[in-house]
């Protein structure tokens, strides 16, 4: 089969005037590049942003500023991150499930802010190299990313929260108002993280691997707890941590990602990261709002998946230590504030509720920190994701392993000791 390589952004651009993106009628007038921009390769992606001006059927002139995300160039990688589920979810989202959400807001203040979605494409097969996300670039908006790059600071922590609950929110008031619709879009949205027959988790092999660093950091712990003369029950709790989550990591993953059935589930982001967030900042530079972008694994499960990954891979160990209660009371005022109209018929997390989640489901939070914090310590140093790929376990284990070098494992088992010290006691 020929795949077709001739993407370029003036097509681009024609193809969505010919879809009615800008509107019917819409005529090209001009594209301006952004040369300074262009072609920047994401984890799972490549970026284009440009400035289409375009002229509506009464003949007025109007800018958009675009983002042009498109599939990696590379079949490998395109497989490696599951690129056609990925854009299957992310076209999914902006064209059924955000309207279908946003239709049962009573207000534009219980929506969260999201890029506007101008068009998708998803074809694949001899097409795919024109397959394309087309948004809003919402830095027009005010809106970029935190300078911030290994932890954010409490402040855009709690922003970043409250945007959450909102989006959580409106998945719990769709599925009480519509259950059946809900539920049929739920069933469209594709597994992009657990792959083959075997259920590996993200990359081949990675689940083990993953298992392994997450090891190292118990390890790490341990020598702390020997060092300050800690009493058996600590050793303990690390013994049926690894008895529970580690042992047998494959099956922990999937029934991480394939909850059974229950009442707490939602709609979760499914990367709810500081790389997949742009915040707004009043004039003396402090967060006002987040707004969250890569929409292309969203999944159903429990809210515990988005809030364990983007607190243990967003928090210091001072944060933590200093002001979980207060983080998590955050999200929980804000979740029951977005659903303050229907309380009395729509049921999400109070606190203990939220907590029991995250004692049973906050380890998936402790598995992505387990390597993702040691690639953001690469400082430097370009990872090439396919070099996973072409490696044997061991050598993934130590390439990671490398990433950060002892610094990191403190970190990981900064992670780590705070479930332990918080939710380990109910690790039976």
């Amino acid at each position: 089969m020929a795949v077709t390589t001739d993407w370029s952004m003036d097509r681009a651009v024609a193809e969505m005037i010919d879809a009615g993106a800008f509107g019917s009628g819409s005529e090209f007038v001009a594209l301006e590049p952004d040369s300074q921009r262009t072609g920047q390769d994401q984890y799972a992606s490549t970026v284009y942003f440009g400035t289409a001006i375009v002229r509506d059927r009464d003949r007025d002139r109007h800018s958009h500023q675009l983002v042009f995300k498109l599939k990696h160039r590379d079949p490998g990688l395109r497989d490696l991150y599951c690129a056609d589920w990925q854009f299957h979810n992310e076209i999914l989202f902006y064209e059924r499930i955000s309207p279908f959400f946003e239709g049962y807001a009573p207000t534009a203040d219980h929506v969260p802010p999201l890029a506007r979605y101008y068009y998708g494409r998803n074809d694949c097969g001899d097409r795919v190299l024109g397959d394309m996300v087309v948004l809003e670039n919402a830095g027009t908006r005010g809106y970029r990313l935190s300078e911030q790059r290994l932890y954010l600071d409490r402040d855009h922590i709690v922003v970043a929260l409250r945007t959450l609950a909102k989006f959580h929110g409106l998945s719990y008031r769709a599925n009480h108002e519509n259950p059946v619709k809900f539920a049929e879009m739920i069933a469209d949205v594709k597994e992009t993280q657990l792959r083959g027959d075997d259920d590996d988790w993200m990359l081949p092999g990675f689940s083990y691997i993953a298992s392994r660093l997450l090891s190292v950091a118990l390890d790490r712990v341990t020598e702390r707890r020997v060092a300050g003369g800690d009493d058996d029950d600590d050793v303990n709790r690390i013994r049926r941590f690894r008895t529970k989550f580690l042992d047998e990591i494959t099956r922990t993953l999937r029934r991480l990602l394939r909850p059974v059935e229950q009442s707490l589930a939602t709609l979760c982001h499914g990367d709810f990261n500081r790389n997949n967030l742009l915040f707004r900042y009043d004039d003396d530079g402090r967060p006002v709002d987040a707004l969250p972008f890569d929409l292309a694994t969203v999944r159903y499960g429990s809210p515990a998946l988005d809030l364990s990954f983007f607190l243990y891979m967003n928090t210091d160990r001072r944060i933590r230590d200093e002001r979980w209660d207060e983080l998590l009371d955050t999200y929980c005022a804000s979740l029951a504030a977005a659903v303050s109209d229907v309380a009395d018929v729509v049921r999400v997390p109070d606190r203990p509720q939220l907590d029991a989640e995250m004692r049973e489901y906050g380890v998936y939070g402790l598995v992505h920190v387990s390597y993702f914090v040691r690639v953001m310590m690469a400082e430097n140093l370009v990872v090439d994701p396919s070099s996973f790929v072409e490696s044997d376990i061991d050598t993934s284990f130590e390439i990671l392993m490398s990433y950060g070098g002892d610094k990191a494992t403190d970190l990981v088992a900064d992670a780590v000791q705070h479930y332990l010290d918080t939710y380990g006691s109910c690790t039976e």
